[in-house]
């Protein structure tokens, strides 16, 4: 891999995993507080969809951070040679576990809801969380492919090094 491509990849992801920080600690808790001041009938949800904003992000840090990983692993040349899985699982590991807080936020909307100021955004966050939970299972599909192909080139690396 090009030092040039391998730098840039770095930055931007640690670039994302510090917006991601920021968002964690000063974006959500402050639109969170400005929902409740225009809408006070949020406030008994403000917690705990924070907390869920905040879980989703960390998701996607702990992704970033796998990635990270792998992409350092190209660069090295050992991208092929065992230790590589548990860092494509975890990736699978975050995917999921973002993808079943999105999912359970579209099955609380479905059932419980909040309360709006107009339905449209009810309509609008609703159809939102689904479309976000499809695209999860998407990406988990995805990520298992990848897995089992990154498997199948490792075992023939494994066996083609023992010939060597």
């Amino acid at each position: 891999m090009n030092r040039i491509v391998f730098a840039m990849l770095t930055l931007l992801i640690f670039v994302g995993i510090a917006l991601a920080l920021f968002a964690q600690a000063v974006i959500l808790p402050g639109i969170a507080a400005d929902e409740v001041r225009h809408f006070p009938a949020y406030e008994p949800y403000r917690a705990p969809l924070l907390a869920v904003g905040i879980a989703f992000i960390a998701c996607a840090q702990v992704s970033l951070a796998a990635l990270w990983t792998l992409v350092f692993r190209a660069q090295a040349g050992t991208f092929f040679r065992p230790g590589t899985q548990p860092w494509v699982i975890t990736i699978g590991a975050a995917i999921g576990a973002a993808t079943l807080l999105t999912g359970g936020f579209f099955v609380y909307l479905t059932f419980v809801g909040i309360p709006m100021p107009d339905d449209m955004g009810d309509l609008g966050l609703w159809m939102a969380s689904g479309l976000g939970s499809v695209v999860g299972v998407a990406l988990l599909g995805v990520v298992f492919v990848t897995h089992r192909l990154i498997e199948r080139a490792t075992d023939a690396q494994t066996e083609l090094d023992g010939v060597l």
